[in-house]
C-alpha cells in the first residue's frame, strides 16, 4: 500500500473462512450485483506543514444479505473485499483486497433486518477529484455488490478560517481504541444519510481550523432547509470560547417534529468578520412504530374482517382466513357464536397469537395476511384469477404457503415425456428440515400435495410412481 491506511471493523480472515474465491478486482460478478453497498466520505485538514488532506471513506452493507454457514459454535459468513482510489485522470492511486468474516450465534440473529456492518478506509490525498470504488463478494454464495462514489478533496487554507466537510453520524458511544475513535468518542458514520423519527436526534461531526484567538470566541449557526430549499428550522446560534487554533464541532438537533422528506443541513462557523458554511443532505423517514402501523393497515386493507366482523359474509370470510391456523375446538366455538360473538372471538384469536402484546401491532397477524394474500395471487386457477374472489388459499400449495411461509428453496420440474410436472418445496428451518412434493397430475396447473416429511402431512413414500405418464388414466 502507498498512502492508503485500511481500518477494519469486521474480523480478518479466520480459520473457518477457507473457501476460495476468484479475484474480484475485475467484472466477473457483474451479473450478480445484488449486494447493496452504502458509502460516503468526509475530508479533514491533515497538517499545517503538509499539502495533504486526511480523507475518511465509509462504507457499510446489511449483514442479512450474506449467507451464513453453520459451524461448531454458531454461524459464519465470509466476504472478499476489493477497493481502489482513482484520480480524475484515471490514475490508480492505490488499491487493496482482503477477506473478512462475520459471526452470529444463531441463524435468526444473522437475519436481523437493518443490521449494518460498517467499515472505514482512510487516506492522505492531495486536493483534487477522485473516485472510490469498492467491490464485495460473498464467499459462500453468488451475492456480489459494487459501489462507486466520486468526491472532491478540498484545499484547506493555512491561515483563513476553515470548516471541514460534515460527517453525519449513525451512533456515538465511548471509545474502544478502534478505527472509529476520534475526539474522545467512537463515532459511527451514517452512510445512508437516512434517519427516522425513532432516532430523535441527528448528530454531525466537523472540525474548524485557523480560529483567531484575538477574537476570543466563535459562533456556530445551524439551519435546516426542506426539499424545496425553504428554511425549515433555524437553531439558535451558540457561542464558544476559542481555546486553540482548531476545534471539534460535535453537535445535533431534534427531528421528532420533522416531516418525512429530504432536507439540507447547513452549518456555519463565524469568528470576527470571517465566516465559513458547509452543507450536507439527509432524509427523514417514518419511525419504526409509524412504519409498522402503516404496514399493518396496508397488509389488512383487503381484509376488513381482520379487524371487525360486521356481516355474515365477513364472518364466513374470516373463518376461511383462519381455517389452517385455528384449532378444531376454536372453529367449533366460532360456528356456535352469533355475529357479535364472532367479532369478539376474532379479537381474542389474534391477541392470543400476538408475539409482542406490549406493542400496538400484531406481527403474527400481519404475516398471516401477507401469506394469505400471496397464496391467492400465486395459486388461484386462471378462472379464479380473473374473478374478484380468488381461491388460491384453497389449493394445496396455498395451504402449505399459509401454514409454513415461503420455502427456503424450490425445485421445479416441468413436464416431460418421462414424467408429469412436479415441484419440491424445501423448508430448512421446519422440524430440522422438511420437504413437500406437489404433482400436477392433470396437466392443468392444479398441483396436489402427494408427499411430505413434515409431521401431520400426507405421506406417500412411492410418490415417484405417480409421475409416470401412464398413470394419467388412473
Amino acid at each position: 500500500m502507498k498512502n492508503l491506511a485500511v481500518c477494519l471493523i469486521m474480523c480478518v480472515l479466520s480459520s473457518f473462512c477457507l473457501a476460495e474465491k476468484t479475484d474480484i478486482s475485475g467484472d466477473l460478478y457483474a451479473d450478480n450485483n445484488n449486494l447493496l453497498i452504502l458509502a460516503d466520505y468526509a475530508c479533514f485538514k491533515y497538517s499545517d506543514n503538509i499539502d495533504l488532506v486526511f480523507t475518511e471513506m465509509y462504507y457499510s452493507f446489511f449483514r442479512s444479505q450474506l449467507y451464513f454457514n453453520p459451524d461448531t459454535s454458531g454461524y459464519n459468513a465470509c466476504v472478499d473485499v476489493y477497493l481502489e482510489i482513482i484520480s480524475e485522470a484515471g490514475e490508480l492511486i492505490d488499491s487493496s483486497s482482503w477477506r473478512m468474516a462475520s459471526r452470529t450465534a444463531t441463524i435468526a440473529e444473522s437475519k436481523i433486518p437493518n443490521y449494518l456492518i460498517n467499515d472505514i478506509i482512510t487516506a492522505k490525498l492531495k486536493p483534487g477529484k477522485y473516485s472510490f470504488n469498492i467491490k464485495i463478494a460473498d464467499v459462500y454464495s453468488d451475492v456480489f455488490g459494487q459501489k462507486k462514489i466520486e468526491f472532491t478533496v478540498p484545499s484547506y487554507s493555512y491561515t483563513d478560517l476553515e470548516l471541514s466537510q460534515l460527517e453525519l453520524i449513525y451512533n456515538i458511544s465511548d471509545p474502544d481504541n478502534g478505527p472509529f475513535d476520534k475526539a474522545g468518542k467512537k463515532i459511527i458514520p451514517n452512510t445512508r444519510a437516512i434517519y427516522s423519527h425513532d432516532d430523535n436526534i441527528v448528530y454531525f461531526y466537523a472540525e474548524a481550523y485557523n480560529l483567531d484567538s484575538a477574537w476570543n470566541t466563535y459562533t456556530i449557526d445551524i439551519r435546516i432547509y426542506d426539499g424545496n430549499g425553504n428554511l425549515y428550522k433555524d437553531i439558535p446560534s451558540t457561542t464558544q470560547p476559542i481555546a486553540s487554533k482548531s476545534t471539534v464541532v460535535l453537535n445535533g438537533f431534534n427531528i421528532a417534529s420533522f416531516r418525512v422528506g429530504m432536507y439540507k443541513l447547513s452549518v456555519g462557523i463565524h469568528s470576527g468578520g470571517n465566516s465559513v458554511i458547509r452543507e450536507k443532505y439527509f432524509e427523514i423517514t417514518p419511525g419504526k412504530l409509524e412504519w409498522e402501523i402503516a404496514k399493518e393497515k396496508q397488509e389488512l386493507a383487503d381484509f376488513p374482517e381482520a379487524d371487525k366482523i360486521t356481516s355474515d359474509d365477513e364472518a364466513k370470510n374470516f373463518k376461511n382466513q383462519i381455517l389452517y391456523i385455528a384449532s378444531r375446538d376454536e372453529l367449533k366455538q366460532y360456528d356456535k357464536l352469533p355475529l357479535a360473538g364472532k367479532n369478539g372471538f376474532a379479537k381474542a384469536f389474534w391477541k392470543r397469537r400476538d408475539p409482542t402484546p406490549e406493542t400496538v401491532i400484531n406481527e403474527f397477524k400481519i404475516e398471516h395476511y401477507k401469506r394469505f394474500r400471496y397464496a391467492n395471487e400465486a395459486y388461484s386457477s386462471f378462472k379464479e384469477a380473473e374473478d374478484s374472489n380468488k381461491n388460491g388459499w384453497r389449493s394445496d400449495r396455498g395451504r402449505v404457503y399459509i401454514v409454513y411461509g415461503a420455502p427456503s428453496d424450490k425445485e421445479n420440474n416441468p413436464s416431460s415425456l418421462e414424467a408429469k410436472p412436479w415441484t419440491q418445496w424445501n423448508y430448512d428451518n421446519v422440524e430440522g428440515g422438511v420437504y413437500f412434493i406437489f404433482i400436477d397430475e392433470t396437466g392443468y396447473g392444479n398441483y396436489r400435495l402427494v408427499h411430505s416429511t413434515a409431521q401431520g402431512e400426507p405421506k406417500d413414500y412411492y410418490w415417484e410412481n405417480r409421475l409416470m405418464p401412464s398413470s394419467l388414466s388412473k
